[in-house]
């Protein structure tokens, strides 16, 4: 059995082809608060004109409810995980 031959394979080929030529090619428009980081690899993911500061990790946040919430959610003990 060879991968990449036959009917299905060509159909599969074909129908990924055209889902990547219908991709919108506008510019994606990202807003303030959606950004983070400042082009360094030591700050990825880090937002950094966020006023608040969690106390466990180098995350930051617009609000203190926001600090809150990340709390409860990645660092709360008390907080039944799942496995």
């Amino acid at each position: 059995l060879k991968l990449g031959t036959g009917r299905f394979w060509t159909r599969l080929a074909l129908s990924s082809a055209n889902f990547k030529s219908k991709m919108p090619e506008t510019c994606i428009e990202i807003t303030a608060a959606a950004k983070s980081g400042d082009g360094t690899t030591m700050n990825v993911g880090i937002k950094m004109d966020g006023k608040f500061q969690c106390a466990e990790c180098r995350q930051r946040f617009d609000s203190e409810k926001a600090k809150e919430l990340h709390w409860k959610f990645i660092h709360d003990p008390n907080r039944h995980q799942e496995d």
